[in-house]
């Protein structure tokens, strides 16, 4: 029975049998509408299943062929299938709705593609982490040639480079992409840079610690030797401990040169109110030491000279009346003011005598040009003079001339 006999047909058919007749007709009609039911129902699960197993079958044959990938299309797929001898033989599969087939080749690509991706991300992963691995070891040896102190810094690529070239880390960061092994130098460089500070703050606190100060005279190896014997030196880097070093020997040199102008000014001061002490005495050239002596010792500017010897070399210099030094080999008088009267005299008289001769080229120049405006002014004179003859002598030609001038024209014309 199919779901489509109608109750007439099947009234038709079943017409004699027993069971048939002996059921009234609205019991008929009522389980002949029961039955339709029953075998629509059993027709579509039937086709239910098959499609079910059509669908499985069909996604086992596409994973079984290597040659559809995530690339394929839809109609390289059938023409694959056609060849396949498996789906030759599956008629079922032949006879499929269309639609659940490219719904089956639509997941089997989906999942494909997902596949695909997962693989290729899996692949970039290990890649990364590949390449991390050899930045990370070419890291570590440029921290090992910094341990070393080959690389502060101050150091510079084209001096390290021999050096790094050699190691096989330095090769296998060149077949990777990205930063690339001068990148990563420049970066290291550039952080030893950037630790200046910190270096400059813990060698003060070494320096403190063990109570050495650095003077204009310490040497770079005794200043290293300090640093490198305390348990923190080793975290400072050689290029900012030569800063650092630079910087504290140009500070301790400035600090020495102030007070030596310091002293120097102190001392000449103290020589100065020692000659204004000298001077209030009323010292000349004829007083001896050993009389003026007794008179100033007890006073400050007497006392505040070093020795005798200082004070009487003072004395001497301010006796006789010249320039000269003292012990300590300073100046103990200034020059004369006569001297710098002459030379302002003399830049004034080259100026004067400058400007005199600027003054007689002027006028020569002014000269010239006067002669030449006359000059000038004669050649035109001539010339009008010349043009006025000519205009005369025109004139001045005879009626008879021109009158035989047209005779002999019109003769000529005849």
């Amino acid at each position: 029975m199919k779901e489509s006999l109608k109750y007439q047909k099947a009234n038709e058919m079943f017409a004699k049998e027993p069971l048939w007749i002996a059921v009234n007709e609205e019991d008929k009609k009522e389980i002949f509408k029961d039955c339709v039911g029953f075998v629509s129902r059993r027709d579509k699960e039937r086709k239910e299943e098959s499609r079910k197993r059509n669908l499985a079958a069909f996604s086992h044959i596409l994973q079984s062929m290597d040659h559809i990938t995530y690339k394929t299309t839809w109609a390289q797929a059938q023409r694959l299938l056609i060849e396949n001898p498996q789906f030759a033989e599956e008629t079922d599969l032949q006879l499929m709705d269309k639609e659940d087939a490219l719904t089956v080749f639509e997941d089997h690509i989906k999942a494909a593609e997902k596949e695909h991706d997962e693989e290729k991300e899996q692949e970039e992963k290990r890649l990364r982490r590949q390449h991390r691995k050899v930045r990370e070891d070419y890291l570590l040896l440029l921290e090992d040639l910094h341990k070393r102190g080959e690389i502060t810094s101050m150091s510079l690529w084209s001096s390290l480079f021999p050096i790094i070239s050699t190691d096989s880390r330095f090769e296998h960061m060149l077949f990777q992409p990205g930063s690339s092994p001068l990148d990563l130098f420049k970066f290291f460089v550039e952080e030893l840079k950037d630790q200046y500070s910190e270096d400059r703050r813990l060698i003060k606190d070494i320096l403190t610690e063990k109570q050495c100060q650095i003077i204009a005279t310490t040497e770079y190896k005794e200043f290293a030797d300090w640093v490198l014997s305390h348990p923190n030196g080793e975290k400072v880097d050689h290029g900012n401990m030569k800063l650092c070093y630079n910087s504290m020997i140009e500070k301790a040199e400035n600090k020495a040169k102030d007070e030596e102008k310091e002293s120097l000014r102190k001392k000449r001061r103290v020589e100065s109110e020692f000659r204004n002490l000298l001077k209030a005495h009323n010292v000349d050239e004829e007083t001896e030491w050993s009389v003026i002596k007794p008179k100033i010792e007890k006073e400050k500017a007497y006392l505040a000279l070093e020795d005798d010897e200082e004070r009487e070399a003072a004395f001497r210099h301010y006796k006789n009346g010249t320039t000269g030094t003292a012990s300590g080999g300073e100046v103990l008088e200034k020059p004369k003011k006569k001297k710098k009267d002459k030379k302002k005299k003399s830049k004034r008289s080259d100026n004067n005598s400058e400007s005199e001769g600027e003054i007689r080229e002027k006028d020569k120049k002014k000269k010239k040009k006067h002669s030449k405006e006359d000059r000038t002014d004669d050649d035109e004179k001539n010339r009008k003079s010349k043009k006025s003859r000519k205009r005369s002598r025109s004139r001045s030609v005879s009626p008879r001339h021109t009158s035989e001038k047209r005779k002999r024209h019109e003769s000529d014309t005849d």
